[in-house]
């Protein structure tokens, strides 16, 4: 009869083990989850901040689009321009780790007194794949 109550123990303990176990591995994938959407979330924020950055620069004609955007109403030809940004919106270093990539490809289109510049502004992430955008346009009068 004693050994029949040990037997009987050890299987629930067993079966409570293995119980405890599936328990955690679900809560470990769930977490690792919810690690990896805030990091998603986190990256779409940071991407949002610096389309509007850049946009409001565009706009205003400052650095570092200005070049870009003279060039191509200039010649006629697109153009392309890329800074790299920290998520804050504040300039990084060319190639810094961590650093968000503002890519911005202007298309000319002539217009009776000025060029219309059309821009598609993008954010790459800094392992390069494009994270998010918008398209813009800007006018610049003739000289």
């Amino acid at each position: 009869m004693n050994r029949h109550r040990n037997r009987a123990f050890a299987v629930e303990t067993l079966l409570l083990t293995l119980f405890f176990l599936l328990a955690l591995a679900l809560l470990v994938q769930l977490f690792g989850a919810a690690q990896a959407m805030g990091r998603q979330a986190r990256q779409e924020t940071d991407a949002a901040l610096l389309l509007q950055n850049a946009s409001a620069q565009l706009h205003a004609g400052a650095d570092p689009w200005a070049q870009a955007m003279a060039a191509a109403a200039q010649t006629g030809a697109p153009q392309t321009a890329e800074a790299a940004f920290a998520a804050d919106g504040t300039p990084a270093p060319a190639g810094a780790a961590n650093a968000y990539t503002v890519r911005i490809a202007f298309t000319p289109a002539p217009q009776l007194a000025g060029t219309l510049l059309q821009a598609q502004v993008d954010v790459l992430t800094p392992a390069g794949d494009r994270l998010a955008g918008l398209t813009t346009a800007h006018y610049l009068p003739a000289p």
